[in-house]
């Protein structure tokens, strides 16, 4: 495992490297068939990824090169090598390279990088994480570009009562999972559409850190090799926090 965490460090580091040279001049964005938006980055950094994890064997799953059944695999890597994309094409800094391996459905391993702030997060780092730190303000984190009335009404109803001085911060990508992980803030609230390439890096890296992603129609753990790769509504708190 630790030579796939290094092989998986090296992919979003050259993966990070070609999305800043995008970055820095002047570039396209097309919509999907489903109306995301993706660039030239996305591609490049998706095929940089794919190429260099190649040598594992390991099947490769990407946000940009999704294979048309993946039921056969009990394990494989999924990627987003680019999540965050609105915040790439609003140049505000708040994107990420996210690579995780699944495992039984379960996402054993996972690698952040930010290419802006050069900083790395993964899922072995736990010992560099505050678990224990106390914020003085209780931290709900929402979606920069993509919080909706479903969000505040969650806040309002279930967690305002027991924080009534809580704060509300918003940051993009998952970027609000690095920050539950090292305990610069206690709860992420998403009720946007998300797919599991978006939460399977941030995810194995929190539960290494001892925070927890939870569905909130039923408050058990995020599902990975699902039938279709969309998220329902969920919840993900930073380790030690009073989840309710």
């Amino acid at each position: 495992m630790k030579q796939l965490l290094k092989l998986a460090q090296h992919a979003a580091l050259e993966a990070g490297k070609a999305i800043m040279e995008v970055y820095a001049q002047p570039f396209e964005v097309y919509t999907k068939d489903d109306n995301s938006p993706v660039t030239q980055a996305d591609l490049r950094a998706s095929n940089i990824i794919k190429e260099i994890l190649k040598p594992t064997g390991i099947p490769f799953i990407s946000e940009e090169d999704l294979p048309p059944d993946r039921s056969q695999y009990n394990r494989y890597w999924l990627v987003d090598p680019l999540d965050g994309t609105v915040e790439f094409v609003n140049r505000n800094g708040e994107f990420t390279v996210n690579i995780a391996l699944i495992d039984d459905k379960q996402p054993v391993m996972g690698v952040i990088y930010a290419p802006v702030l050069d900083k790395m997060w993964t899922s072995k780092d736990q010992q560099l994480y505050t678990l224990n730190s106390k914020l003085s303000t209780f931290t709900v984190l929402v979606s920069r570009s993509h919080r909706t009335p479903e969000v505040d009404a969650y806040i309002n109803k279930v967690l305002r009562p027991a924080h009534p001085d809580l704060v509300i911060d918003t940051q993009g990508s998952s970027l609000k999972f690095a920050r539950l992980a090292e305990g610069s803030a206690d709860v992420y609230v998403c009720y946007s559409k998300t797919k599991e390439w978006d939460t399977a890096a941030a995810d194995a890296i929190l539960r290494a850190a001892g925070g927890k992603v939870l569905r909130i129609s039923d408050g058990q753990p995020l599902e990975y090799s699902k039938k279709d790769y969309p998220n329902p509504p969920f919840v993900a708190w930073a380790a030690n926090r009073n989840i309710l």
